[in-house]
């Protein structure tokens, strides 16, 4: 996978989201493609992935709302993309996305992210 490419899919799938654009989340995805949110739940397919952004923008879990989703850090190699991030709506974490392409589209996406706000240890 070219390095330009995969970041280009990589971006387009995060805007799609903040857009709330289905079809711009639709354009980077495989048909197989497999998505495992951080929570557990599993999106298996491009329309299941795109179907169930339509229903959260809709309000059918309640108010759903994206208000940032930054990437703050990418890294490409080969067929994998490894993405750390932040992310601000319904709850606000951080987290990060192992993303791996087929035929010049994003096939699986499997997401992860932190249970608490990050803190330091003290020193003592």
């Amino acid at each position: 996978m070219d390095r330009a490419l995969a970041e280009q899919l990589v971006r387009t799938y995060v805007d799609g989201w903040k857009e709330y654009n289905s079809d711009k989340v639709l354009r980077v995805l495989a048909l197989d493609c497999i998505l495992i949110e951080s929570d557990g739940e599993i999106l298996r397919g491009a329309q299941t992935i795109t179907r169930e952004l339509n229903r959260r923008v809709a309000g059918n879990y309640g108010p759903w709302h994206i208000s940032r989703w930054d990437i703050t850090s990418l890294a490409i190699d080969e067929d994998t993309c490894f993405l750390e991030w932040t992310f601000e709506g319904p709850r606000d974490f951080e987290g990060a996305t192992l993303v791996r392409f087929k035929e010049d589209k994003i096939s699986f996406l499997r997401e992860y992210c932190t249970t608490k706000p990050l803190w330091e240890q003290p020193n003592e």
